[in-house]
């Protein structure tokens, strides 16, 4: 095949070249008049004066010589008359093939010649060649119907029975898809005998691309993912010689570091399960057939009189055959539903459905004046003439969109045949739907390379146009191995002046079409929207301000749908049950809002914003998930199996990690799975055993790094063991032997051969998906990172500008904030200098004074500065410990190096301790003085004595200059102390006291006031 394209391309190319298919595009239907080519010809050649005519084609020079043009005109026509008359005769031949035996030569080549020579020769030619443009172009949408049903039904296509038993059940569903696939469930039993021949023909042909591939290794990884994609749709037909050949590819595939991932989505117990269209991934299917020109659009049409009109066809009893086929369709109703209303119980038609086949013409003709008005504003019927004439290719419309395409499309497939001039009028609309899709083909390669320049109108503008087309027209030709990817590219690119119009009309169509879906769903998009949306945005916004608002619009709205999505799974992560209702969760986001807001944190500022809606949004969606969660766990056979101890302890390694997160996230928000013996609990006891055992195993895999080979593993693990018994560590070491009785050395042996086995093929399956994950973490750290130290630079600055002091509050073990003494305990301070290893509450405290909007800016920064650093720490973590493999990894070792650095050169804003140091220094003068007292009957002596006790208190805060000081005098008076007497009891003397008076006086406090920003840490 590949030969073949080679031989179709050289073809084309030699086409190219040749000077009467360039005078039969420039000059069409004049080039046999003389004056009339020579005038195109001049006015041609004018268009380019300032252009490099030998880019645009190598014989294009001659052309334009002063004098040539007459000549060429002269020397050419016959020579482009010939080709009509030679081609003519070849067209009428493929023209009268039915469509099954129309080969891809035959339309690739015919249709080539068609877009050369048509507008030329348009009277020998247009016919035929929309003929044959008709036919082509059904027998490639038959052949995409045919290849979505070999995917429906890949294993099942042995046998026309068993065929026609699935198809039944996939009908329902992809009979809506296209019209083609309508028909083909309509006509199950012939439809089988087809597929059951293909399937044959595929395996055949998929047996010796296999085969080759594997013979010719050094094209291998060009050839692999489309041979593993048909492996995967097709192989179950075949024999299993050819299942071992796809296994093998699949291996030399794997070393080339190529995997195959199936279609559909990954498992979700929580999400319904996907249709048949998910299943074999439809619409990225149908994606590929556009880039081949063909759309194909969803099946418009399904009501009754449509399908009637379709299976009675053109006949003159209408009536009666109506009758007769829907008693056989009543048969089996449900291939179709619209005929579930037609039918009894029975099996046999009923009185709607008699009446239906009464009114059928009358209901046809109808539609058929509805078709008939679509016709007329179209462009494609002209009334004044009083039938539909075949169009011109270049006549056809170019403003339909692919949606009115697909319509028109449905109802000529329904009702070609009864309408009046239906033929003719469908095969204009076919051809004009096939020409959108060849041109949009073109025009999307050329609009893609030149972006801002697809609007203008005056001469400069033409100008630089054409001088940037000739160099994209250069490159891809280049790009192309010297020739041009499609033909409708060449014709584009030989013509300038018709490409810039062209082009910039597509353009402007497209952005009415897609001003046009935006006005329908820019406010309340679906992520579906948002991707196919906005993607068309981003191509179609360069060159349009129509759609600058409304693109704006949806991106709002996307992002806020993303942000929702993000802060969803964050709140289900949490395990709590903040999504069970819209007061849990309005509740959680005005806290969550306001802490947000403070710290400048803006990731959900939409999501605050739009709080209730997005609350209704969560919850409905968590609500709705719940459902179907609920339904799963009923429908799966687990439960049970679990209840009756059926399953093994091996298979937690298949049923845990795939059902019991789900658990973990959705049990609080879902209120009826928390009732009774569900799976859900039934799983939690069956999944301790699994999760300790992997706590164990993922421990044991960083202590053997390095060593996770098949050759390196099994040593390094017994002597590792060895180590754990000497230590008498029982937790891993329960992993390095067999815990049953009556084991041998051999049996610890195989149980640690095993567990190497195990481990090393966990690696290898991380070694196959890390690098590529952590090359985008990366890329994200190292950008975050670069923003985060911005930050702090500006954290700093504005630091010093305000004059804001920080301070750090540590905690001691009873989690209290430390004030420590000088004089009880000089080593209780720490010196930690990472001051946010587990910052938990970033709070402002203001004492007595209001704070200056610098202050408030200041802090607020902080404040971010510090949340930005933990979310940092945490990754860094995280990617350390995915790193932690990276010895066994070569892929690994540079990513995780760039991962290290950033990591490494990650440093927190320094703030120091907030440290309260008292010093209490206590002086004590005595003065004494004696006086005598004559009237003192023993030797009393009368003295004063005046103590004064002096106490400075010095407050020192690490952080602040600012002292406190308090000086307090105190004296005590005695105003009589007499000297001991002898007491008449002869007891010893003693010291006979006045009453002692305290007075104090002289308070003299300075105060300061602290502005500090406490930082709570918990050590």
């Amino acid at each position: 095949r590949a030969v073949k394209r080679r031989a179709a391309a050289a073809q084309g190319a030699g086409l190219y070249e040749e000077e009467e298919i360039l005078l039969a595009l420039i000059a069409g239907k004049d080039y046999n008049d003389d004056s009339k080519c020579k005038k195109k010809l001049e006015e041609y050649c004018k268009e380019f004066e300032n252009l490099d005519k030998e880019k645009i084609h190598r014989k294009l020079k001659s052309f334009c010589e002063n004098g040539k043009s007459e000549e060429k005109c002269t020397k050419l026509k016959n020579k482009v008359k010939e080709k009509c008359t030679t081609f003519k005769t070849n067209l009428q031949t493929a023209a009268v093939k039915g469509i099954s035996d129309l080969t891809d030569k035959d339309c690739k080549e015919n249709e080539q010649q068609c877009l050369f020579l048509e507008g030329a020769c348009p009277i020998e030619l247009k016919d035929n060649c929309n003929a044959l443009r008709n036919k082509c172009y059904q027998k490639k949408r038959d052949k995409v119907a045919k290849e979505v049903l070999l995917r429906a039904l890949r294993s099942d296509l042995n046998e026309s029975k068993i065929c026609e038993k699935e198809l039944k059940e996939v009908c329902p569903v992809l009979g809506r898809e296209s019209d083609e696939l309508t028909n083909s469930c309509l006509n199950q039993e012939e439809t089988c005998k087809d597929l059951v021949a293909e399937g044959k023909k595929k395996c055949n042909t998929l047996k010796t691309d296999v085969q080759g591939a594997l013979n010719g290794k050094n094209k291998l990884q060009e050839k692999c993912l489309s041979l593993l994609e048909q492996c995967y749709f097709y192989i179950g037909n075949c024999e299993n010689n050819d299942i071992i050949k796809c296994t093998e590819l699949g291996e030399k595939c794997q070393e080339q570091n190529i995997v195959y991932i199936p279609p559909g989505p990954d498992f979700d117990p929580t999400k319904p399960e996907p249709t048949v269209a998910e299943d074999i991934e439809l619409e990225e299917f149908y994606k590929k057939v556009e880039e081949d020109g063909v759309f194909i659009g969803k099946n418009h049409l399904r009501d009754a009189t449509a399908l009637l009109a379709l299976l009675v066809g053109k006949d003159s009893d209408m009536e009666k055959k109506c009758k007769q086929i829907l008693g056989k369709k009543c048969k089996s109703p449900k291939e179709h539903e619209a005929l579930n209303d037609l039918c009894n119980d029975k099996g046999n038609t009923n009185a709607i459905g008699t009446e239906k086949c009464e009114k059928l013409k009358e209901d046809i003709k109808k539609t058929c004046d509805v078709l008939t008005l679509k016709l007329i504003n179209n462009r494609l019927f002209d009334p004044t003439k009083g039938s539909n004439e075949i169009v011109g290719w270049e006549g056809l419309p170019t403003f339909l969109s692919n949606e009115e395409c697909a319509k028109l499309e449905s109802y000529c497939f329904y009702f070609e045949k009864n309408c009046p001039s239906g033929e003719n009028a469908c095969k204009n609309i076919r051809a004009t739907c096939y020409k959108r899709g060849l041109d949009a083909r073109a025009n999307k390669v050329l609009q893609k390379n030149m972006r801002g320049l697809l609007r203008g109108s005056n001469k400069d503008w033409l100008k630089k146009f054409q001088q940037e087309l000739v160099k994209v027209c250069e490159k891809l030709k280049k790009e192309n191995k010297g020739s041009f990817s499609n033909d409708e590219l060449f014709v584009l690119c030989v013509q300038p002046a018709k490409a810039a119009r062209l082009l910039t009309h597509d353009h402007q169509m497209r952005t009415v079409f897609l001003r046009k879906q935006l006005d329908q769903k820019r406010d309340f998009p679906t992520d579906k929207d948002c991707k196919e949306l906005g993607r068309k945005c981003q191509d179609l916004g360069k060159d349009s301000n129509q759609i600058q608002w409304p693109c704006h619009t949806l991106k709002q709205q996307c992002d806020r749908l993303g942000t929702t999505e993000i802060l969803k799974q964050i709140l289900l992560d949490e395990h709590k049950d903040t999504l069970k209702t819209h007061e849990n969760c309005t509740k959680y986001l005005k806290r969550k809002c306001h802490k947000w807001s403070r710290r400048g944190d803006d990731r959900f500022s939409f999501v605050c914003v739009f709080q209730n809606a997005t609350c209704k949004l969560m919850v409905d969606d968590v609500k709705d998930r719940c459902e179907v969660f609920e339904k799963n766990m009923q429908a799966s056979d687990i439960n049970d199996s679990l209840e009756k101890n059926k399953i093994k302890t091996e298979s937690a390694s298949n049923i845990c990690p795939s059902w019991h997160p789900y658990c973990d996230r959705f049990l609080p928000n879902c209120p009826d799975l928390d009732k009774g013996k569900t799976l859900c609990q039934n799983l939690k006891k069956y999944c301790e055993p699994f999760y300790r055992r992997k706590v164990l195993e993922d421990a044991l895999k960083v202590e053997l790094r390095g060593n996770l080979s098949k050759n390196k593993c099994e040593p390094a693990l017994k002597g590792y063991c060895t180590i754990l018994e000497n230590v008498n560590n029982a937790s891993i070491s329960s992993l390095c032997k067999n815990n049953t009785k009556n084991k041998t050395e051999k049996d610890d042996e195989n149980v640690r051969k095993k567990l190497c086995l195990k481990l090393v093929e966990e690696v290898e399956q991380q070694c196959k998906v890390l690098p590529a994950e952590l090359k985008h973490e990366e890329k994200d750290l190292k950008d975050d990172f670069e923003t985060y130290e911005g930050l702090k630079e500006k954290a700093k600055k504005a630091m010093n500008k305000s004059s804001l002091i920080l301070s750090l509050v540590k905690k001691n073990q009873s989690n209290t904030s430390k004030n420590n003494s000088k004089n009880k305990d000089k080593d209780a301070v720490s010196n930690e200098k990472d001051t946010t290893k587990y910052v938990k509450i970033l709070r402002r405290e203001v004492k007595n004074v209001p704070v200056t909007e610098l202050e408030a800016k200041a802090f607020d920064l902080t404040a971010e500065v510090f949340g930005r650093y933990v979310d940092l720490k945490e990754r860094c973590e995280k990617l350390a410990s995915d790193c932690g493999i990276k010895d066994n990894c070569d892929d690994l070792k540079d990513v995780c190096e760039k991962i290290e650095k950033t990591c490494r050169d990650l440093k927190p804003l320094e703030v120091k301790s907030h440290e309260i140091v008292t010093e209490s220094t206590t002086t004590t003068t005595t003065t004494t003085t004696t006086v005598t007292d004559p009237k003192a009957t023993g030797e009393c002596k009368s003295l004063q004595t005046t103590d004064t006790w002096v106490t400075q208190t010095s407050t020192h805060t690490s952080t602040s200059t600012i002292t406190s000081t308090i000086t307090s005098k105190i004296t005590l008076t005695s105003t009589r102390r007499c000297k001991p007497t002898k007491c008449t009891t002869g007891d010893d003397a003693e010291d006979v006291k006045p009453n002692e008076g305290l007075k104090m006086s002289g308070w003299s406090v300075m105060r300061g006031v602290i502005l500090a920003m406490m930082i709570s840490i918990m050590i």
